[in-house]
Parts: structure tokens; sequence; C-alpha cells
């Protein structure tokens, strides 16, 4: 009997186990709920009948001390089951105790670290906030640099076209202007120095203008005596060729007439001079110099009317007609031929600078001029036949050359028909 109901306590136990374990297996599972009700009450279904077999049969004290028995033995097998993981459950406390420890230690460290990260980063900060500090006084610097080099250059150029002007070296201070006005005016155009520079740069334009000017109007009074020189070359050359014209129609036994272009062009292949050369050197630059500042037209006016005031100068010579004093005269002629062959060679070398008509509008100017000077002598000239003679020679001569010279000569032979009827 007693070890029947050891069977059924055992029983009991395993069926109470696999209720604890159906009891976990509920909370994963879906139908975990309802079956571990079911052997619950499968076990209450064994539990019932022996207790009523039990008291059935009047057994209760020995089932008292079955299951105290069982007790016993069950709590004997717990101790022995904790004997043998007690060891390892100690040796566990103790390790996680040091790990707690280290933790701690470690904790310790990390805080420390912290400290002196957080004091490091600190300093860095503080570095690096010095150095993009400094790397933007670097910036400043360069910059301040390159600005005052870019402003010494300036200048230095400033000074040699100071010095270039002073040697006549108009075209290096032509290019030097060029370069402060495109290349170094935008670069220091923002600061007060380069807004000093530009407001003298009209300053500078102008001198430049004013020194090649003086040079050219130097040139231009120098060339009073060289036109006379050229004039009486040019005089002579054709007095030359008026004699073998002379002794070439008096060895035609049939006389005709024949025209002086025909003329020059016979002698084309018998004419040896040497060509009339005019350093045209200060003109060419003075005209450069002001179509590089743009002042081409005023310049174009300025030199007209000067050629114009000249012009007139020689026109306005006092002459008197008498045959021990027609000198003058003949240096009138030549000063007008000069003149003219200087306007000539303009045209020829700078077409788009004086034009044919300005020329031609001068030499009417110049024939007009020249006919009221004969015409208000008019009377002692036609009183006079030596004064008549030697007037109406210097005349032939004079519009002879003019003609070789392409000028229109034809109010200069009505003058002359007018004056002395051949």
């Amino acid at each position: 009997m007693a070890d029947s109901i050891q069977q059924q306590l055992q029983q009991l136990v395993l069926l109470s186990d696999s209720v604890g374990t159906s009891s976990g297996n509920a909370g994963t599972g879906e139908g975990g709920g309802s079956g571990g009700v079911s052997t619950v009450e499968e076990a209450m279904e064994q539990l019932g009948p022996l207790i009523h077999s039990v008291y059935r049969t009047n057994k209760q004290k020995l089932f008292r001390q079955q299951v105290d028995l069982f007790a016993q033995r069950k709590d004997a097998e717990i101790m022995k089951l904790c004997g043998s993981y007690h060891q390892e459950f100690v040796q566990s406390v103790a390790q996680l105790l040091k790990v707690r420890q280290n933790t701690s230690e470690l904790q310790e460290k990390v805080v420390g670290l912290n400290a002196e990260l957080q004091l490091s980063g600190k300093s860095l900060y503080e570095k690096n906030a010095e150095l993009l500090s400094l790397r933007r006084e670097n910036r400043n610097i360069q910059k301040a640099v390159d600005t005052v080099k870019g402003c010494v250059e300036v200048v230095r150029m400033v000074s040699n076209f100071d010095e270039q002007i002073s040697t006549k070296q108009y075209y290096s201070a032509i290019k030097t202007l060029g370069s402060l006005k495109e290349t170094y005016m935008p670069q220091v155009r923002k600061y007060a120095f380069g807004k000093l520079l530009e407001t003298s740069i009209p300053k500078m334009e102008t001198k430049l203008q004013s020194a090649a000017l003086s040079d050219m109007k130097d040139w231009l009074y120098g060339l009073k005596k060289t036109t006379r020189d050229i004039g009486r070359n040019l005089t002579d050359r054709m007095k030359k060729k008026q004699l073998m014209w002379a002794e070439r129609d008096s060895s035609v036994k049939e006389r005709y007439f024949v025209s002086s272009a025909v003329q020059f062009v016979l002698d084309e292949e018998f004419d040896h001079d040497d060509p009339i050369t005019i350093d045209m050197m200060p003109l060419y630059q003075c005209l450069h110099i002001n179509e590089k500042l743009g002042r081409r037209a005023e310049f174009r006016r300025s030199f007209a009317e000067d050629r114009n005031d000249q012009l007139s100068l020689i026109l306005t010579l006092s002459v008197n007609f008498v045959l021990a004093n027609l000198a003058p005269f003949e240096s009138m002629l030549h000063d007008i031929i000069g003149f003219f062959i200087v306007e000539h060679n303009i045209l020829a070398s700078a077409p788009d600078f004086r034009s044919k008509s300005d020329v031609d509008a001068l030499w009417d100017t110049g024939i007009a001029k020249l006919s009221d000077i004969i015409a208000r002598n008019l009377q002692v000239i036609r009183g006079d036949s030596e004064v008549s003679g030697v007037l109406q020679d210097h005349l032939t001569t004079f519009t002879y050359v003019m003609e070789e010279n392409t000028y229109d000569v034809r109010k200069l032979r009505e003058l002359m028909m007018a004056i002395f009827g051949s």
C-alpha cells in the first residue's frame, strides 16, 4: 500500500512538472494557455481518487507519512542538486563581483579619460582657432604684399613714363600709359592710391600729347629753312630742265608745241637727280600718339590750323617789285614750293590724315593770296619790262615745279596770261 501511494505521488510530481513546462511554453505559443489548464485538470482528476481512496481505507496517517517521506526525498534531491552547482555558483558570483569591481575601475578610468579628452579638445580647439586666425592674418599679409608690389610697379611705371617723355621716347611712353590703364588700373582702382592715379591718367595723357606736339611744332618751325632749301633745289633743277627743253626745241627744224607734261615724261630717263627726302618722323610720331589717345580729330584740326598759319606767314612778307630787290619774292616762291612739297609727301604717306581736298583747298588759298600780292603791284610790274621779264621767268619755273608735283596750275597760267599776255 505504501509503495502504491509512493508511485502515485511520483506520478503527480511528474505531472506537476509537465504542468510547469506547459505553463512556461504558454507564453510563447498561441495555444499554450488551454494546454496548461487541461494538464492541471488531469492532475486534479488523479489526485482526487487517491485522496478518496486514502480516506475510504482510513490510511490518512500512512498517507501523511508517505507525503513527508516523499518531501524529504525530494529535499534530499534538491540539496544534492544544489551541492553539485554550489561551487560553480559561488565562482560565478565571485567573478561577477570582480567584473563589477573592474567595471567600476573602468568607469573611473573612462571618466578620467573623458576629462583629459575634454581638456585636450579645449586646447585643440584653441590651437585650431589660433591657427585659423594666423591663416587669415597670413592671407591678409600676402594680399597686402601683393597690393604693395602692384602699387610699387605702378609707381615704377609712372616714373618710367616721366623719364620716357623727358628722353623723347614717346612710343615707349604710350605703351607704358596703355599698360597702366588696361592692366594695373583695375587692380588698384579700389584703393585711394588707385583713385589718385585714375585722376592723374588724363593729365599724363595731356602731358604726353603736349610733349609730342611741342616736338612736332619745333619740327614745323625747323621746316622753314628746310622748305626754302627744297624750293630752291627744285627750282634749280627745273631751270636746268628748261634749258634742256630749249636746246631740244632749237635742234628741231619743224617747230611744234609740246606740253610740259610731255616734256616731263621725256625727261624721266635723263633725270638722275636724287629724290627730295624729308624727315617726317616727328609728325608721324605725334599722329600715332594722338590716335592712341583718341585725339586724332583734335590733332588733325590743330595741324590744319598750324599749316594755314604758316602759309599765311609766308605770303604776308613784304615784297618790293624792283629789279634790284626781287630776291625776297623769289625766296617766297621757294618757301611756297617747299611748303606744298611737304604737303604732297604727307598726303602720299598718310592720306587718311591729310586728305587731297584739304591740300587742294590750301593750294587754292595760297594761289589766291599770291595773285593778290601780284595784283597790288601790277602797275609797277607792267611799268618795268625788265622786272616783268624776270618775274615771268620766276613764275614760269614755279608753275612747272608745282605741275610736276601734281598740283593744279591752271589758275597760275590764267594769272600769267592776264599779266604777261603769253
